[in-house]
């Protein structure tokens, strides 16, 4: 099926609905552009089956730092479930579910989103005073 599929990756119109879906900005498309229709099929063979094959590593549950597990309200299934899963696996990880959103908040709304990170490391992890 990839095989089959590859050559779209070279295709103007399928990648300008990839950018679009991804939050590519419309001033970053023609970067995001070439460095697609650079890749090779064994690379994007490597990074789907990475993608599709990742697991939590065995010893996440024992991270002692505190973790934030964002997903977007819109993204497929498996994406809230591979979340839920992240959180249930460590004390530490407090889940967020993003309203409005798809998978790329960071693309699509930097600004939200290094503000609401921000925040939260705030809200978690007060810094010192330097007074």
């Amino acid at each position: 099926m990839i095989k089959l599929t590859f050559p779209l990756l070279k295709n103007k119109s399928f990648a300008k609905l990839q950018a679009k879906t991804l939050y590519v900005d419309e001033e970053y498309f023609e970067q995001y552009y070439e460095d697609s229709s650079k890749i090779k099929l064994d690379t994007l063979i490597n990074i789907l089956q990475e993608n599709m094959s990742f697991t939590i590593p065995h010893d996440f549950s024992e991270a002692q730092c505190n973790i934030l597990v964002t997903v977007g309200k819109k993204e497929m299934g498996n994406m809230k479930k591979s979340a839920l899963h992240l959180v249930n696996s460590n004390p530490h990880c407090q889940g967020v579910v993003l309203s409005n959103i798809g998978h790329g908040v960071s693309l699509a709304n930097p600004e939200f989103f290094n503000r609401f990170v921000e925040e939260w490391i705030n809200l978690i992890v007060p810094w010192p005073s330097l007074l």
